[in-house]
């Protein structure tokens, strides 16, 4: 065996080990010996453990019964020696409620001071533990007998009187020696004795004190006595016993040699203990008993510590053993010693009312002892064991490592690769076996390499082969991405070109078609009017279904979830349509049930349009008969469904175009849209707005009969109280003198808006392109007579709204008017654009009467009229508490012209917070220099990016130090600590957001 690793290999066997395998591996020597070594030191370990688990549980009940009897006996004791003080006072006072003559006996103690001091001789004669009587009442006289040292006592004090008289008496009468006067007054009323009887009007204990003379503790017991109406406090008697004897009980009941008995009153103050040790320490003059924790005995604090540990629950009336755990060492973890403690907590006094505790600690090695000796003896023996079961596994281990090393070798030429050869001479038949199955693996394994070698090689070529397809395809999907960004960014293009072109002239026939209409008209002019306004109105419907089918395609339609009047909303539908099928002879009926919910959530424009197209649709397709508008709700249905259905008596239609109702641009026959027009797109966006409100659209039809359209949407029900009301009727007039200007270069967008603000009662202007647009309102506003609001076309040639609004706000600052944007282009993006070029809203052409009334009403609200700003008036910024960090409405318009990533809107803040650092900078140094027009221009450019991302409250904060900047105001100089606030409200504000 000599030139051997220490794991068992040869030197040769060892460095053809495979070099990247780290793991530590067992020789077969090793396992052996701990094999033989555990199958002979389970039993002997299973043995010891039964042994010491009996004798453990053997231990416990020695332990228990001991310490149980040992309690027991501390218990029956002191309960006996405090019972003597109950004996005597029983003897003056009977234990039960009593009338008549024995309850005036018990009264007349305290008149016959005579006939007390008698009883009271005899019963401290009788009673060694009691040896002082006495008593005090409410006039505060005090009587007492007190046997000390073998002689009486006597102590009293009369009303009027301040010190109590002491006389050493012979027998009782006798007052022939008087010892002294105490020249402290004494009065019984206020001591602790008298005040806890009167004040629990029963027998009671007091606490336990140290004695005055005696080096002992004692205590009292308190008897109140009554009048005859069992109310009336006459006085209190009172006698004192020593605790000595319970100490000397305690101390006398032996358990073990170092067991530890103790009793705790409900202060936690020690009242005996078996310990030799003085119980009392003096504090401030005067003597104070101690706590456990105070005491010189380790038992005795550790116990306490345990068992009275905050947190920790205490069973009371359940006596049993408790094991306290201490430090331990090795030697204890391994069960060779003891440190723990057994302890036994159970309450004591309760039958005299006292809230006391009594412990018994006893060390655990007491019992012991004998145990961990044999475990000792036991670990010797087999560590004895475990020796001579290595000698004989290592020799037996010795004979056959031998021969497994010879199938070591050839597992390890194996690995490298060779062959082994056939160990023909071993002894083993396993062993010849497994050397002949290696021999024919190698052979196979050479065979299988060069197979895999020659796979590897034709797999690398169709893997270079693979990547080149792959980066083609990557670039042409790449191409064809920017091909569909490219359309789609036309197709957007287009439709607002075209909403733009269509809007234009539709504005100037809606208008002056309203404006025509508040004129004297025939008959057969109102007639003419009625279909002009008719055809624009559907010429309007199919710009919109465009744009709609537009934002579905695009992801951008959204929906309002606000209360709303479902049975108003449904109602004014159907009278809505009432007259178009009255004009066809049809009738039109609704079914609403009084049990649907009036008020719920939702939005109520795209339920409207729901119920519109398809009632419209109804009436366009039905020559006679009726239809009919149903309203229910689905039972037991969990959130809240709503179905709506439309059945009329139409045409019907085939089986086979059904499946295509409700796709883009498709309606139920090829002849369809040229007998009845339409684009095809109601039905599809129908679909879609029901999809988006949690329902589902269907159709059932039949043809030459008639057809049935439901669908169902999910919603809740909303406070009614929470409904917005109804306008009121009437045109919305101007209220104040307020000059408006209005600027669009089509001249008949100009008419109509300008027929459209006479009507309202408007003074106005008007000019035809932005440059004229900024002149007029500069030039207004040095004459003094500024517009209060301009109406601003968005789509105008050499300066469009945009940028007119920017440069109005740049010239003027706070004092630029409000400017309404106006475009026959109704997408998101414009509307965008031209809000955070500072335009206040944004109305969308045709302009109606009464929504251009309501959006002058709402944005002339509080602006000043042409008197209110003249020089020195100064416009009155909104209180930044009420303004929002980030302005809703534009967030989420903001957000819906993003990418399909959502990286666009994420890009813009980056941005922003990126320069925000930068600007603040800026605005400090023009603080620091004292720069009004560098702070104006530091605040007026970070105003225009706070505009741009939505950060409305930082935006106005902006604004207002513009202005002050403006009017040369210093306070512009001391606002920098609130605009750092501002600053980083919005960071926050928009890191959430994003």
């Amino acid at each position: 065996m000599r030139g051997r690793s220490p794991s068992g290999l040869s030197p040769v066997a060892a460095q053809q080990s495979t070099p990247h395998d780290d793991r530590r591996r067992l020789s077969l020597g090793p396992a052996l010996i701990s094999a033989l070594v555990l199958s002979a030191l389970l039993p002997a370990l299973l043995v010891s453990w039964l042994l010491s688990s009996n004798s453990s549980q053997a231990i416990d009940t020695l332990a228990e019964s001991a310490i149980s009897q040992a309690a027991h006996r501390v218990d029956v004791g002191a309960l006996a020696h405090l019972g003597e003080s109950h004996t005597v006072v029983n003897a003056l006072v009977p234990p039960v409620s009593t009338s008549g003559a024995e309850a005036e006996r018990t009264r007349n103690w305290l008149r016959d001071t005579a006939a007390f001091e008698l009883m009271a001789y005899a019963l401290t004669q009788q009673s060694p533990n009691v040896p002082y009587l006495y008593f005090g009442t409410t006039d505060g006289s005090f009587f007492g007998l007190e046997r000390e040292d073998g002689r009486f006592i006597v102590r009293e004090i009369h009303p009027g009187e301040s010190g109590r008289r002491h006389y050493d008496i012979a027998q009782p009468g006798d007052r022939s020696r008087l010892v002294k006067v105490e020249a402290s007054v004494y009065d019984p009323r206020k001591r602790p004795w008298y005040q806890l009887a009167a004040s629990t009007g029963k027998r009671v204990f007091t606490d336990v004190y140290r004695s005055a003379v005696k080096k002992q503790f004692d205590l009292t017991l308190a008897q109140p006595i009554f009048d005859t109406d069992g109310k009336t406090l006459l006085g209190v008697m009172a006698v004192d016993m020593s605790l000595a004897r319970l100490t000397d009980l305690i101390r006398s009941t032996r358990i073990s040699d170092h067991a530890v008995t103790y009793l705790v009153d409900g202060q936690g103050r020690m009242v005996a203990s078996s310990v030799d040790e003085d119980l009392s320490v003096i504090v401030n003059d005067k003597y104070q008993r101690i706590t456990p924790l105070q005491s010189r005995e380790p038992l005795v604090r550790e116990s306490y510590a345990q068992l009275f540990a905050p947190g920790r629950q205490v069973t009371k009336g359940e006596p049993g053993l408790v094991r306290l755990e201490t430090e331990r060492d090795w030697l204890q973890r391994l069960g060779l010693t003891s440190n723990r403690l057994i302890a036994l907590q159970r309450p004591f006094g309760a039958k005299y009312e006292l809230d006391w505790q009594l412990v018994v600690v006893v060390p655990e090695q007491d019992f012991t002892r004998q145990v961990l000796q044999a475990r000792q003896w036991s670990l010797v023996a087999m560590a004895a064991l475990i020796g001579v079961g290595a000698l004989v596994a290592f020799l037996v281990a010795r004979r056959l490592s031998a021969q497994f090393l010879q199938l070591n070798r050839s597992a390890s030429l194996v690995g490298t690769g060779s062959v082994p050869p056939v160990q023909d001479k071993a002894p083993f038949r396993e062993v010849y076996n497994l050397s002949r199955v290696m021999h024919d693996s190698a052979l196979k394994l050479q065979a299988y390499n060069r197979e895999i070698k020659r796979k590897n090689k034709a797999l690398h070529e169709s893997a270079l082969l693979l990547e080149e397809r792959v980066r083609l395809r990557t670039s042409e999907l790449a191409t064809s991405r920017e091909e569909a960004l490219a359309a789609v960014k036309a197709k957007a293009g287009f439709l607002a070109v075209m909403s733009h072109e269509i809007r234009t002239p539709l504005n100037g026939v809606v208008g002056m078609s309203e404006l025509l209409s508040e004129t004297g008209l025939t008959p057969s002019q109102k007639e003419l009017l009625g279909v002009l306004k008719v055809s624009s109105e559907q010429l309007l419907s199919v710009v919109d279904d465009i744009l709609d089918f537009s934002k579905i395609e695009s992801g951008k339609l959204a929906l309002e979830a606000l209360p709303m009047d479902l049975h108003a909303a449904v109602t004014g539908v159907c009278n809505l349509m009432r007259v178009r099928a009255q004009e066809k002879g049809l009738l039109l009926t609704m079914d609403l049930p009084a049990d649907v919910p009036r008020t719920i959530i939702g939005d109520i424009t795209r339920l409207r349009q729901v119920l519109l197209n398809l009632l419209s649709n109804a009436v366009k397709f039905t020559h006679y008969g009726e239809i009919t508008l149903r309203v229910w709700e689905e039972k037991n249905a969990a959130p809240l469904t709503l179905g709506f259905s439309v059945s009329d008596t139409g045409v019907g239609i085939s089986p086979q175009r059904q499946g295509d109702l409700f796709q883009p641009f498709s309606q139920g026959d090829t002849s369809t849209a040229r007998v009845y027009g339409g684009t095809g797109l109601g039905l599809m966006i129908c679909r879609h707005l029901v999809e988006l409100m949690g329902g589902r659209i269907q159709v059932h039809s039949q043809t030459g009969v008639g057809s049935t359209f439901s669908f169902t949407i999910h919603t809740q029900v909303a406070r009614a109280e929470d409904v917005a009301a109804p306008a009121a009727p009437g045109l919305p007039m101007a209220q104040r003198g307020h000059r408006l200007l209005v600027v669009d270069d089509n001249l008949t967008n100009l008419k109509v808006a300008s027929a459209m603000l006479t009507r309202l009662g408007y003074l106005h202007d008007t000019r035809d392109n932005g440059l004229r647009a900024v002149e007029a309102v500069e030039q207004a506003l040095r004459e003094q007579r500024p517009y209060a609001l301009v109406l601003m076309d968005s789509h105008m040639p050499e300066m469009d709204g945009v940028a007119t609004t920017r440069q109005i706000r740049e010239r003027l600052g706070p004092a630029a008017p409000v400017v309404l944007g106006v475009s026959a282009s109704s997408l998101p993006n414009d509307r965008a654009r031209c809000l955070d070029a500072g335009m206040a809203d944004y109305l969308a052409k045709p302009l109606e009467l009464q929504s251009l009334g309501l959006a002058l009403q709402r944005w002339l609200d509080g602006v000043d009229t042409i008197t209110d700003t003249l020089p020195g008036a100064q416009a009155s910024p909104a209180p930044r508490a009420s303004v929002p960090w980030i302005h809703a409405e534009r967030w989420t318009m903001l957000g819906e012209f993003d990418n399909g990533a959502g990286k666009v809107r994420s890009a813009i803040v980056q941005d922003f917070l990126a320069e925000l650092d930068k600007r603040m900078a800026d605005i400090r140094r023009a603080m620091a220099s004292r720069d009004h027009q560098a702070l104006g221009n530091a605040a007026h450019q970070l105003k225009g990016a706070a505009l741009n991302t939505c950060a409305s409250r930082l935006a106005q904060v902006c604004e207002d130090l513009e202005r002050r900047s403006l009017l040369q105001d210093p306070e512009a100089f001391a606002d920098s600590g609130l605009l750092d606030q501002i600053a980083e409200g919005t960071r926050q504000a928009l890191a959430k957001a994003a």
